[in-house]
């Protein structure tokens, strides 16, 4: 069952604040090996630019870990199975689809495309969130990401 209340602090946070206690976190994973800038193998193309523009900016502030290789993965992986489906949607008409039911009537229903580009921005906002990559979850880290580094542009363009 999974734990009710407020989710923990990351150790990095705790020590950086010096509220790192040995009698309340000496379960903690002990993490403290940065992640290595080379993409795994079995990311596309794409998803291997989103991780090299990524992870400097990442690793800089000392939130991507030797743990964290299959979680960063996934997350470029998701955003670029977003923008590829994007693609196929340029106006709000391109939501809807039209057909001819069984029984000769007109039937309107949403694409399921579109359904799968609502689970895919959902997934992706929680991971973007648990990296620190939204301006919410990037306070509560305390990451000072640079602004002229910024390169979640991009999202904002979509």
């Amino acid at each position: 069952m999974a734990a009710k209340g407020r989710p923990s602090k990351p150790t990095e946070q705790l020590k950086r604040e010096g509220n790192l206690r040995n009698d309340r976190h000496s379960d903690r994973l002990n993490v403290s090996v940065p992640l290595d800038s080379t993409p795994p193998a079995w990311l596309s193309e794409e998803a291997r630019k989103h991780w090299t523009s990524w992870y400097p900016v990442l690793n800089k502030n000392g939130i991507l870990k030797e743990t964290d290789a299959i979680a960063f993965g996934l997350l470029c992986m998701e955003y670029d199975r977003l923008t590829m489906m994007m693609k196929d949607f340029k106006k709000s008409d391109d939501y809807i689809i039209t057909h001819i039911s069984d029984v000769g009537a007109m039937v309107q229903k949403i694409d399921p495309k579109y359904t799968i580009i609502l689970n895919s921005t959902r997934d992706l906002f929680r991971m973007l969130a648990d990296f620190g990559m939204t301006p919410t979850s990037r306070n509560k880290i305390k990451a000072a990401i640079e602004e002229e580094e910024d390169p979640f542009e991009k999202i904002s363009k979509m």
